[in-house]
């Protein structure tokens, strides 16, 4: 996994959490993008890029950025990363819930 260096940015003293309320189909350019509780696919044809990495992928899982308790959402703090980069972030960090 090609990274970008910004792990410790997005994740120490940082708390996320998957957005499982996204799930449905939305068009996004010319690609419908199946969202299934926070994880998603885009078709054949079709990559994104996390922040994380230089690769590219199709299936990944969108975090919402909390406060320390979870409770609350920060507004505006969503992403996308790979199902690795999950792992990682909550294995090196327990900065996901």
């Amino acid at each position: 996994m090609s990274t970008l260096g910004t792990w410790a940015d997005l994740f120490s003293g940082r708390h996320w959490r998957v957005a499982e309320e996204l799930t449905g189909t939305v068009r996004h350019n010319r690609a419908l993008v199946v969202f299934e509780r926070g994880e998603f696919e885009l078709p054949a044809g079709s990559a994104f890029r996390s922040l994380l990495s230089t690769n590219m992928g199709r299936r990944g899982v969108i975090l919402q950025e909390t406060d320390e308790t979870g409770e609350t959402d920060i507004p505006g703090s969503r992403i996308a990363i790979g199902h690795k980069s999950l792992v990682k972030a909550r294995q090196d960090y327990s900065a996901v819930w």
